[in-house]
This record gives structure tokens, C-alpha cells and sequence, in this order.
């Protein structure tokens, strides 16, 4: 295979040179650096057998040094790991007739790619959501045919050509400016204009993956790895500030860091071999894989975080802010929170740290006499504990004379050994693992210059576990389940009546102002019935479980949850699904509405109307355009209004409580609405005369009827985030007890069309009315519903072991979503029930085209 990139003069046409400060170079691997199965045969030429020879390790195989210049291991600089070569020889070592291995901290997908393209089959699992992604899109690549990975070859090549262009016809994307402010502060990690550059290429990055979604993932990984070279900080270990020489030196700038790394991109996949079995991503915390993988696994081969204070999720916070798990600084305790206590900051009120073997205890009480932060003590204790718990969850996974192999390193912290590996050794053989043999690696060096080692660690699973108890251990996402005693009992119970009676349809429920007015905060086209959320979490969840919606649309579900004392939280894929279920599930400052409604005023009071304004306005235009819907100083205010809800995007509950008002606001056949008279739910041709209909009373007047419920101190309240759940759940998405959801019916109408000037008032523009669609679950499942096989794993992952996962489905005669499903749900889930109802009940609201669905079926899912 050639490659495109050089073959349409990519190097030629593209100004690399022009704007690099002096002496700077791109990381991209060097030229000529042999493949992954060059390197292979290298290794068999010179005498060495691939089915048989000693472990012979060169110390700096141990360390990410090689991983810089191996094809696709380069694509993002992760220090932490080790090279293709050490995961090579630990298996040809210890593994040899290893069919299945497990690699529990996969990192950017080092152990995954090597195994995967030695035949090997590979479950994995990452704490660290921004490492889970690069390591899924390089697998992603490597399972591409032939003709395909050409093609996206020509793709990357096209869109480094065209990046700067493109870049500059980008507009920065605001959303991601306030989550910077409200995460990082007062921090400056950019120079202004690379910032700019940056919140440009995410709007950029958005475009492309909505046209292409693995050619906007290598995009994606693209721009993470040029994120820190381009900015005032530095990985030297730990992540920090340039110095004044090193900033003198000169930064790249971002676009041009992002093209050098597209065309090494291309360049490695023109070398890079195919995967030859599959590698998967299982779960985020290493500590529960036993919840999700059989008993028949041949081992494990991975490198825990190392016990020296190293904040995993610190180092990586611009990655994660780039791919939006990062909304406000509490994200940061939240993804601290997923992974091994390693770090001083990872200790928290939570975290078990007392110790689990007697040689733990010893050096715990050693650091408490002489460290001069009580934290140190309490985090070598947490980082055994969760050690122990990952051990027990690998072990469980093994088949008996299954082997571990573990590289470690150990510490010291004022002056005071930890041996983590002799620890290790106790806590495995404490639990039944067997010790085979210890390895040494390397030395290294601590932070204060003193000697220190790395091994590695192989141990063997007996006939025999002992187990642990991790609840014991730890609280938070290393804790083993409590489980609810009867709840099963009480759900059957509670749903053979639902099935039996139909409560919903029933009343005082069939009512059609039943719920209360928060539902009609804003009206939308194809949301659930309140009444039907109600009795769905009433049958599956008890008053404070956490219930979530990952496709949560107008929040109906987390509304309802909110209201009967449960948290409720939502996921959407869309703009318009996140406004209004935060505005109906976060708790507002009624100082702080004032507060907005005042700037609000006054923004309006002073916007001056341009035509590009009304051009840009007028070329959406589904039933018409829409400035026909409105008199001029009325489109005026909703442009006004429109401005002001953007450039504050995602700023809060009391933001999003207003927009979500001003959203119903926007069109009716009611002397509440703003455009002459057309239709509440969808944005029919508008007729009679134009009047001037203002903003601001409107909705003071609406916020009034929302009061008393918006101020209850009966409900309770969560949360939403926009994402895509078909992908790693966002952080700020708690464990839930159950998750109760409607995805898409598979005739559905577009909510996107049909919601079309709401869709608008949210930030879209017509032309993403083409582009962007092709993030959302109606448009995909039309291709293939396996896109659910990975929202299943995204919720067996967030949902507790005795959690149910409930699935309110369209019946048509094109697709029966129920048994479509139910065929996908393995390995994460079990069919507990099946059920259809008619739809006879349901209200057309005055819409003629509600689609072909002729029933609904629940599937009640049961997690393995």
C-alpha cells in the first residue's frame, strides 16, 4: 500500500515551515523507524525463536521510549507506559498459549494493539476517559480493510491540507471558552491566540466527525496530542509551567502541531498491521471487570499507576477539557474519584485507606511518624487497598494457572521505603495468587535523587481464591455493590401490575395537564407522557436512587425522577435535550435569575440588528423563514436573546431555566408566543398580521407560573450533560441504580425537523442541519442498530450490579426495536421481561405525521 499522503504532494503543498519558532521539531515518529512486525522480524532474525526464549529486557524497555516511534503507539505521548516490545516478550515469557489476555490499565492501548495484532484476543479497561478514546480510535483504525485504511489515508490528507483554511472559517466554539473559565480559572495555559485556535479546531473537529466519525477520532487524537506542545506547559513527569528559557525558545502553534501530527497519522497507518483478533474496551474501573468478563481468561499483563504521588487525571486535564468531560473544577474530583489512589491529591473524606496486610500496616504507621502531610499515609494505604481490590477482580477472571503479570515500581516518601512491589507480593499471595517470579527491570531515580526499582511481578491463579470483601476497602468506584435487599421482589411485583391495569392511561394520569407545569416548561414533539415516567420509575427505582435518562430529550424522565425523590439525571446528544433538562432538574438561585433577567433586559435593550443577522436567520427556512415568524423589532429581541443564551452557554441552572422559557416562547397559536400564529410543538407556515410581541414580559410572566414548583422543598434535584451515550459517559454521571430510557423509535419522526427553530435558537445553523445529524441515534440506527451494542456498555458500566436498565421502544412493522435489541444485549445484560402495549391512547397534539408505530415495547434488562 502506498502512501497517499505523499503520493498528492502533501509535503509540497503544505506551508510546514513558516511560523515554527527556531530549534522546534515535530514528535512524529523519525523517518524510516521499522513497524510493529518489522520490529518482529528483526527480533527472529537475529537467533531468537518467536515460540520460545528468555525474558531479555534492555532497562528503557520498560519505558515509553520505543511507544515514540512505533507506529500508531505514537500518536499521543503517554510517559507512563511501556514499549510494544516489553508486552512482546512478558507474553512470549509467561503467556505463550495465551489465547485471551486482560490488560486492567490500558492507557492509550499499548497491551490491547500488540496483542490484538499478535492474534491475541484483549479485554481492557481505563479509568481515564481522554487515554479510553485514543486507545479506541487506534484499535478503530487497525480493524479497517484494506481499501478502507487507504481512504482514510487520502481523508487525513485532505483535511491537513485544507487546515488552515478551515481553521480560519471556524468559529470558536464559546461553549468550550466557559468551561475553560469555570474549570481552570484564572489560569493561562495558552496565549491568547493559540486559544483561539484550539476553541476553533474543536468547532472544526465537531464538523468533521459529524461527516465522518473515525476520521474525526484520528482528528480528535490529533489535536490532543498537540495540545500540551502548543501551550506554557510542559510533561516532565508531572505536568507544569514552561520556564522563561523554555518559553523563549518558542511554541508551535497549534493548527500547524495538528497537521504535522494528520500526516504522521497517515504515515503510520500505511505501515501499521492489521488487528488479528479483538481487542475491547470493557469499563472504566479496573475493579470491576469480574462484573463483566467470564472466568476463562489466560492472564494479564499490565502496569498499575506507581505509587509516587503522580496525579494521572491533573496531567491530562487539557485532553479532557478538549473532549468536554471537564465542565467546571468539580469534574476534576469526580475523575480523581475513578481511579487508583496514587496521588496525595486523590485522598479524600471517602477513601479507605486502612491497611490490608500486616507489612502495609508497618510502613503506614512509619510514613504517620514521619511525613509532614497526613495525606501521604492515608494514600499508601488507599493505593493497597485498591490494589487489593483490583487483584481480587483480575483473579476472579483467570481460569485456574492463569498468570498476572504486573510491571511496578516502588517509592519514597520522606525517606521512608515503600516497596511497593514486596507489598504487592503480600496482598497477591494474601488472597491465594501464587508468586512464580520477580524480574528486575531498571533502576530509577525518585524525586529527591535516590535509588529506586522497577520489577516485574508474575504471578499464577490457584484452584483456589481467597476473596476480599471490597466494600470494606474502598467507597466510590472501586466498592463492591451493596445489594438492595427485595428490590427484585418488589419491581416484579410493582410491574405485573403496571402490565396488568396500564395505570397511565387510567385517571387522574391520562389527563393531559397531569405532572404539573415544569413538564410544559417547553413544548417538544415526541416526549414521553409524564404519567408513563412516573409509574416506570415508580416500578423500578425506590426514593433516593440515582435514575438516569441517557437520551433524555425534553428531560421528562429526570423531571419525574426529581419530583418522586429520586436524582434525576440526563444525556442528549442535542443542544435543545440538554437546556431543557437542566432547566428542569438543577436547582436555581432565585438571586441569580434576577440577576440574569436583568442582563438579559439589558442586552436586548442595546443589540443593534444587522443584516447579516437576518440573511444568516432567513436561509433556515423548513416550513419558512424565520423572519417571516416574526414582526421585525420581535425578531430583533429573539435574535438578541439568541446572542445572549450563546455566549453564556452551559453557565448554570438559572441560564438554562431562562433559555429553556424563552425556547417555548419562541412559536404558538397562543397570545403567549412570539411569532404570529402558528404551531407550539412544530414551526408550521406562519399566517395573521405582524405585531410587535415582547420578549422580557413574556417571560417574567412564564417564570411566575414555574415558581412555586422551581422552589419546592419536596423534590429533589440532579443533573444533565450533552453527550453521546453511545460512547464513555461523562464523569459527571453518577453510578445509577437504574437507568429508565426512550431511545429514538426507529420510524420516528426528526426531532431535529421537527423541532427545527428551537434546534436554531440553540446555536445550529442551516448548514448544520446537514452535518450534524449524523451524531444522532435516529439517523445511525438506520444503518445498523448495532450502534446500541455500545450504549449498552456505556450503561452497564454506570449502573450498579442489582441496577436495571429500562427500554421504552417503538413496535412497527418496518423494526420490532424490542427483538432488534434483545439480540444485542449480550454480554452486559440479561432479558428479564418483554411487553408491548397499543398506542391507541396516544395524542396527536395536532401533528398529522406521527410515524408507522403501531405499539411500545419495554424490555427490562437485568445486568451480568
Amino acid at each position: 500500500m502506498g502512501n497517499p499522503l505523499k503520493d498528492q504532494a502533501i509535503f509540497a503543498d503544505l506551508p510546514i515551515g513558516t511560523g515554527r519558532p527556531a530549534g522546534w521539531k515535530p514528535t512524529a515518529r523519525r523517518k524510516g523507524a521499522p513497524s510493529n512486525a518489522e520490529q518482529l522480524k528483526l527480533f527472529e532474525s537475529s537467533g531468537n525463536s518467536r515460540d520460545s526464549f528468555d525474558l531479555d529486557l534492555a532497562p528503557l524497555d520498560a519505558t515509553f521510549r520505543d511507544s515514540s516511534e512505533a507506529p500508531l503507539h505514537s500518536w499521543f505521548p503517554y510517559i507512563e507506559g511501556y514499549s510494544p516490545r516489553f508486552v512482546e516478550r512478558v507474553r512470549q515469557k509467561y503467556l505463550q498459549t495465551a489465547k485471551r489476555i486482560i490488560e486492567p490499565f490500558a492507557g492509550t492501548g499499548t497491551t490491547p494493539i500488540v496483542l490484538g495484532q499478535t492474534g491475541i484476543a484483549c479485554a481492557f479497561s481505563e479509568a481515564n476517559p481522554a487515554m479510553a478514546f485514543i486507545a479506541q480510535t487506534k484499535l478503530a483504525v487497525l480493524r479497517l480493510e484494506h481499501l478502507q485504511r487507504y481512504s482514510l489515508v487520502r481523508e487525513l490528507g485532505v483535511v491537513a491540507r485544507g487546515l488552515k483554511r478551515r481553521v480560519a472559517g471556524s468559529s470558536p466554539d464559546e461553549a468550550l471558552r466557559a468551561a475553560y473559565a469555570r474549570t481552570f480559572g484564572t489560569s493561562v495555559f495558552f496565549d491568547d491566540d493559540s486559544l483561539d485556535a484550539v476553541l476553533r479546531l474543536r468547532t472544526l473537529n465537531d464538523e468533521i466527525k459529524q461527516k465522518d466519525s473515525l476520521l474525526g477520532d484520528c482528528f480528535t487524537v490529533a489535536v490532543l496530542s498537540s495540545l500540551i506542545p502548543s501551550s506554557r506547559l510542559k510533561r516532565a513527569g508531572d505536568l507544569r509551567y514552561r520556564t522563561p528559557k523554555e518559553l523563549a525558545a518558542g511554541l508551535p502553534h497549534p493548527v500547524e502541531a495538528v497537521i504535522d501530527r494528520l500526516i504522521a497519522q497517515g504515515d503510520d497507518l500505511t505501515r501499521a498491521g492489521r488487528l488479528n483478533a479483538e481487542a475491547h474496551f470493557v469499563c472504566a474501573t479496573a475493579g470491576t471487570l469480574d462484573q463483566h468478563l467470564d472466568d476463562k481468561w489466560d492472564g494479564v499483563i499490565t502496569s498499575p499507576p506507581y505509587l509516587n504521588g503522580t496525579n494521572y487525571i491533573r496531567n491530562a486535564r487539557l485532553e479532557l477539557w478538549y473532549l468536554r468531560h471537564l465542565s467546571d473544577k468539580d469534574d476534576l474530583r469526580r475523575l480523581r474519584d475513578q481511579v487508583i489512589t496514587s496521588g496525595i491529591n486523590d485522598v479524600h473524606a471517602g477513601t479507605r485507606w486502612q491497611p490490608v496486610t500486616e507489612g502495609v500496616e508497618r510502613v503506614v504507621r512509619t510514613i504517620e511518624r514521619n511525613a509532614y502531610d497526613s495525606r501521604i499515609a492515608k494514600m499508601v494505604g488507599g493505593y493497597f487497598h485498591d490494589m487489593a481490590v483490583v487483584l481480587s477482580s483480575v483473579g476472579k477472571c483467570l481460569r485456574p494457572g492463569g498468570k498476572l503479570c504486573i510491571d511496578i515500581g516502588d517509592s519514597i516518601y520522606n525517606r521512608v521505603h515503600v516497596p511497593t512491589d514486596d507489598l504487592l507480593v503480600e496482598v497477591a499471595e494474601s488472597m491465594g495468587l501464587r508468586t512464580i517470579e520477580r524480574v528486575h527491570l531498571r533502576k530509577r531515580k525518585s524525586k529527591n535523587g535516590e535509588t529506586v526499582r522497577q520489577q516485574l511481578l508474575v504471578f499464577e491463579r490457584a484452584t483456589n481464591l481467597r476473596s476480599i470483601n471490597p466494600s470494606a476497602n474502598k467507597s466510590g468506584p472501586m466498592a463492591a455493590v451493596t445489594q438492595k435487599t427485595g428490590s427484585k421482589d418488589n419491581w416484579l411485583k410493582e410491574w405485573e401490575a403496571f402490565k396488568k391495569t396500564l395505570p397511565h392511561q387510567l385517571q387522574p394520569y391520562a389527563k393531559r395537564d397531569w405532572g404539573g407545569p415544569v413538564h410544559s416548561m417547553c413544548s417538544y414533539q415526541g416526549k414521553m407522557k409524564p404519567a408513563l415516567a412516573h409509574h416506570l420509575i415508580q416500578c423500578f427505582s425506590s426514593p433516593g436512587d440515582i435514575v438516569v435518562d441517557p437520551f433524555s430529550g425534553a428531560g421528562t424522565i429526570p423531571l419525574e425522577a426529581c419530583r418522586m425523590g429520586r436524582r434525576g439525571f440526563g444525556i442528549d446528544v442535542s443542544r435543545l435535550g440538554h437546556v431543557l433538562t437542566l432547566a428542569k432538574v438543577a436547582k436555581p438561585s432565585a438571586r441569580k435569575i434576577d440577576t440574569l433577567l436583568d442582563e438579559l433586559n439589558s442586552a436586548i435593550g442595546t443589540h443593534e440588528l444587522k443584516r447579516a443577522d437576518i440573511e444568516r436567520a432567513a436561509q433556515v427556512r423548513f416550513n419558512s423563514p424565520i423572519p417571516e415568524y416574526f414582526h421585525p423589532e420581535t425578531l430583533r429581541e429573539v435574535i438578541a436573546a439568541r446572542s445572549f443564551f450563546l455566549s453564556r452557554w452551559d453557565s448554570g441552572p438559572e441560564w438554562a431555566l431562562l433559555f429553556a422559557c424563552t425556547l417555548h416562547l419562541l412559536h404558538g397559536n397562543r397570545p403567549y408566543a412570539l411569532s404570529r400564529r402558528s404551531h407550539p410543538v412544530t414551526p408550521f407556515k406562519p399566517t395573521g398580521a405582524f405585531e410587535h410581541r415582547e420578549l422580557m414580559p413574556r417571560l417574567r410572566e412564564k417564570l411566575a407560573r414555574l415558581y412555586d414548583e422551581l422552589t419546592s422543598a419536596t423534590r429533589a434535584w440532579g443533573g444533565s450533560v450533552q453527550g453521546d451515550c453511545t460512547t464513555v459517559w461523562p464523569s459527571s454521571i453518577p453510578q445509577a441504580d437504574a437507568i429508565i430510557t426512550s431511545p429514538p423509535f426507529f420510524d420516528s419522526t426528526r426531532f431535529y425537523m421537527t423541532n427545527w427553530m428551537r434546534f436554531w435558537f440553540v446555536g445550529w445553523e442551516r448548514e448544520d442541519f446537514d452535518v450534524r445529524i449524523a451524531n444522532f441515534v435516529e439517523v445511525r440506527q438506520k444503518q445498523n442498530l448495532d450502534v446500541y451494542r455500545s450504549f449498552f456498555a456505556s450503561s452497564r458500566e454506570r449502573l450498579r450490579d442489582d441496577g436495571l436498565l429500562v427500554l421504552h421502544l417503538g413496535h412497527s412493522a418496518k423494526c420490532d426495536m424490542g427483538a432488534e435489541l434483545a439480540k444485542r444485549i449480550e454480554p452486559w445484560f440479561s432479558l428479564a421481561d418483554v411487553f408491548t402495549e397499543g398506542v391507541e391512547h396516544c395524542e396527536s397534539h395536532g401533528v398529522r405525521d406521527k410515524g408507522t408505530v403501531h405499539g411500545h415495547t419495554y424490555l427490562i434488562l437485568t445486568a451480568t
